[in-house]
């Protein structure tokens, strides 16, 4: 029995940390800006900087956050594009996906672990991705009101 149990929590654990790669690939790249930041420090963070909807009426949950922001077309396009298909991929399901003065937003959330979620803003050629963790437990009853 206690072979199993740790092995379930190994394998949960291997997921998480795959998750939490995905978005660590995307630091190492040339043309992204990277910026990560804990609870103590959202308070005093303008957020609207961003330019990601939703984000601020958020501030009271999220315990890390960080934000990648693409400085080149490349970048941009991975960022927008790419990352969302491989976050399904990694267990995360689509919240809402809408389009906000050209720009595409896309809400995801991890399946596994829902204290994870993602916000993904798309205007070619540029993108803004914000990775959350935090406590997101009813974001599905709630997410409506969140991008405004």
């Amino acid at each position: 029995m206690k072979a199993i149990l740790w092995m379930a929590v190994f394998f949960a654990s291997l997921t998480m940390q795959a998750q939490d790669e995905l978005f660590r690939k995307y630091t190492d790249m040339d043309d992204i800006t990277t910026r990560t930041v804990g609870k103590e420090s959202l308070v005093n963070l303008p957020l609207d900087q961003f330019n990601v909807p939703g984000l601020k009426n958020m501030v009271d949950r999220i315990e890390m956050m960080t934000i990648l922001i693409s400085t080149g077309n490349k970048a941009g396009k991975k960022l927008g594009t790419a990352l969302p298909g491989q976050l399904k991929g990694e267990g995360f399901k689509v919240m809402q996906e809408t389009k906000i003065n050209e720009q595409n937003v896309t809400v995801m959330q991890s399946k596994k672990d829902p204290s994870k979620v993602a916000i993904i803003v798309y205007q070619k050629p540029q993108a803004t991705a914000v990775y959350m963790k935090g406590n997101f437990e009813d974001l599905e009853s709630d997410f409506s009101g969140l991008i405004q």
